[in-house]
């Protein structure tokens, strides 16, 4: 699993489920998928007090 696939996996959790805690779960599964050095930044949605703007965030900087 590449980190692309793994934000997509959030973009897709935030679209279905609509809840922080489904992002939470959703980033805390694919995390242990990733290799260890792209792991931080799945971390930090994970922790994040609100994963939600965080995952739209990083949405808008992704390219079409």
């Amino acid at each position: 699993m590449t980190l692309t696939d793994a934000i997509l996996v959030l973009l897709l959790a935030e679209r279905i489920h609509g809840t922080d805690a489904a992002i939470r779960r959703s980033a805390k599964n694919v995390a242990t998928k990733l290799p260890r050095s792209k792991r931080g930044l799945i971390y930090d949605i994970a922790d994040s007090k609100n994963p939600r703007d965080l995952i739209r965030h990083i949405a808008l900087g992704l390219d079409d």
